[in-house]
């Protein structure tokens, strides 16, 4: 009598389906060097996966707002540097004006220096950044998120500064009308915001450095990140080309003994 289930394929035929299978698969993976495809190959890893992506997304706007507030803070401290060198010829101004000799004429011409002063720092302060937005904020200084709850002052407010364009008109005045007492006594607020100036450009170093140290821990954690992604995702070659070796040892030697007891069962069937 034949068996009814002589057209379903034996045990011995569906496992050497199934590890021919798992063969191409780690073929695949061996290809692609991609250990994952799909969510159900391992659903554990392809979750840890996509918070990598999600933290790997956060650090590359964090690194690009890195960047830009970089730009920002060369250009700031530029003009901040030059705002100084105004200041300090300014100085040097008042001490020439605060002369007991000299001539009214050389006073004006002086006043008339002392403004285009005044006029290059207004010109400093009301520059625009490579973005096109004011360089020095008009009301609170700009601040750039470089992390979680961490943020960056690429430049100063332009309120910082807001006492030396009154100073220097002041002065442009005095020099033209006062005594040189008068004109002398105004070295000492001019010092003053010369000394501020330092000081602002001392904190906006602070803060540059900031950007420096958050770009180079970033890029740490960038690698780091990437690293172990590549564990959850990407195909160990040397394990899956050993693996797929010893498979196929175990695959031939699935059908050579197959192979045996087919032909064993026929011989029976011939007798």
């Amino acid at each position: 009598m034949q068996s009814i289930n002589r057209n379903r394929p034996s045990s011995a035929i569906i496992l050497q389906n199934d590890l021919a299978q798992l063969i191409a698969d780690r073929q695949q993976q061996i290809s692609t060097r991609r250990r994952l495809e799909h969510a159900s190959d391992d659903p554990a890893s392809w979750s840890q996966i996509s918070n990598i992506a999600k933290v790997q997304a956060n650090i590359g706007a964090w690194l690009r707002n890195i960047d830009r507030g970089q730009s920002i803070a060369a250009q700031a401290d530029g003009a901040m540097n030059e705002i100084a060198d105004q200041l300090i010829r300014a100085k040097e101004l008042v001490i020439q004006a605060s002369s007991q000799t000299i001539s009214q004429a050389d006073l004006e011409t002086i006043a008339q220096q002392m403004e285009s002063v005044g006029e290059t720092i207004a010109d400093l302060l009301s520059q625009e950044n490579a973005y096109g937005r004011p360089l020095f904020s008009a009301g609170p200084a700009l601040e750039i998120p470089i992390d979680d709850n961490a943020t960056v002052t690429a430049a100063p407010s332009r309120l910082e500064f807001s006492a030396i364009a009154p100073l220097v008109t002041t002065i442009a005045a005095t020099i033209r009308t006062g005594t040189p007492a008068q004109r002398s006594a105004l070295l000492t607020p001019l010092e003053s915001e010369i000394s501020d100036t330092a000081n602002i450009l001392g904190k906006h170093g602070i803060e540059n450095e900031k950007l420096t140290n958050g770009a180079a821990r970033l890029e740490d954690r960038k690698i780091d990140v990437s690293e172990y992604r590549a564990t959850l995702e990407e195909t160990d070659l040397t394990l899956a080309i050993t693996e797929v070796q010893k498979m196929l040892i175990s695959l031939e030697a699935a059908q050579a003994t197959y192979a045996r007891i087919e032909r064993s069962s026929l011989f029976d069937q011939l007798r």
